[in-house]
């Protein structure tokens, strides 16, 4: 497994990743990845209004970006096994579990939301941070 910057960053903030996924190499476009981890993340204050479809659209994206980290993390950490491979496996699992739909329950579908938002920060990390079989993966999500 390796991951490299590649020379396809074309601006400052357009920062790359090449990773080796299962299927063989994958770019990730890490400042991509970070804003919508950070509009997952995105504070919801006590009795402001929480917009559904921006709810979906953020839970869309972040489920993408879930399933590609999720992937790669598991082609880099597939001879590992222990806590990194429990914890990929059970983020696996709960990647098809139904979300609350944010129409019917717009609280409950902002803090899914915002695990799969921590879940997916977990998983860059994984892919970005040299290889650490002793590492321990906890989901909340």
């Amino acid at each position: 497994m390796t991951t490299s910057p590649t020379s396809a960053a074309k601006t400052p903030g357009d920062r790359r990743v090449r990773a080796d996924g299962p299927d063989g190499p994958v770019t990730l476009h890490i400042e991509a990845i970070e804003q919508r981890i950070a509009a997952g993340l995105r504070p919801v204050v006590d009795g402001g209004s929480i917009d559904p479809a921006e709810i979906a659209r953020v839970t869309a994206s972040l489920v993408r970006d879930a399933e590609t980290l999720l992937s790669v993390a598991e082609a880099r950490y597939k001879d590992h096994g222990g806590q990194v491979t429990t914890g990929l496996d059970s983020l696996r699992r709960r990647l098809a579990y139904r979300r609350p739909d944010p129409r019917l329950h717009p609280l409950n579908a902002a803090l899914c939301v915002a695990d799969l938002a921590r879940s997916c920060r977990t998983l860059l990390k994984l892919v970005t941070d040299p290889v650490d079989p002793h590492r321990v993966v906890l989901t909340t999500w």
